[in-house]
């Protein structure tokens, strides 16, 4: 992973990172914490970023392990949670430090599992699921393929409506530039960054072959406006989302 890239990002975060927290309106990821806290035991945000979910955590259980990449990103983190005790912060690679600390009973990891490298994005994921104990949860967010799909064809649909013939609807719609192989692979450039999106089948064969037992797949929803600028009013349901997974480990 890129520390130096987000050390940067660490700069302008608000501004350049887009923030799950902010636009889970119906409060999935909050709902999902708030059900599964226990006072009595320990979790971890794994690539907490600023903190955006890590004070939630530390209001619901004992102990919380707060992880990022970057000192930089960790140090807002701590601003974020200033008046809690609880929180241990550790700077940390999960694709090369697969065991920063003991398993924990709940671990939620949003947008970490990102990485165009197939390489560095199974040895997070080895690292994400060995950090939850057997019987602990994971709740994991992830981008969708479906939804970066979808998102095209409703982009093309608009050029259509606004009276473009099909070839200019493509050409106006669809990235000039773009790997077949990485489309292959779910990946897409968000922001100028090579970004690995999943398939909901994909993401519960992967957890299967990590000893963990997917109990429910659900969808982050959000406004046409994170996908588009001023997008027309006709544009409404289904909304472009996020898979959240809630998993169990074996």
């Amino acid at each position: 992973m890129n520390r130096a890239y987000w050390d940067a990002i660490g700069e302008n975060y608000d501004g350049e990172i887009f923030s799950v927290r902010e636009h889970d309106t119906d409060g999935l990821i909050e709902r999902h914490i708030r059900a599964l806290a226990d006072p009595e035991a320990t979790a971890a945000d794994l690539g907490c970023g600023v903190g955006n979910f890590t004070p939630l955590l530390a209001e619901h259980f004992g102990r919380v392990h707060a992880c990022d990449l970057s000192p930089r990103l960790l140090d807002q983190a701590r601003a974020a949670c200033d008046g809690f005790d609880n929180i241990v912060f550790r700077q940390t690679d999960l694709a090369r430090e697969p065991h920063p600390f003991e398993p924990v009973d709940f671990v939620l990891c949003v947008n970490v599992l990102i990485m165009a490298s197939l390489d560095v994005r199974m040895s997070a994921l080895r690292a994400v699921t060995a950090q939850v104990r057997h019987g602990g949860h994971l709740l994991l967010v992830v981008p969708s393929t479906e939804s970066m799909l979808y998102t095209q064809f409703r982009r093309i649909d608009w050029c259509l409506r606004d009276g473009l013939d099909c070839t200019a609807a493509i050409r106006d719609s669809l990235p000039a530039r773009g790997s077949v192989r990485a489309l292959h692979q779910g990946i897409r450039s968000l922001e100028g960054v090579p970004t690995k999106h999943h398939l909901k089948e994909e993401l519960e064969v992967l957890l299967a072959g990590h000893q963990m037992e997917v109990l429910e797949v659900d969808k982050i929803t959000y406004p046409w406006s994170t996908e588009f600028h001023n997008p027309p009013d006709w544009m409404g349901d289904p909304l472009p989302w996020d898979w959240l997974v809630l998993a169990r480990r074996r």
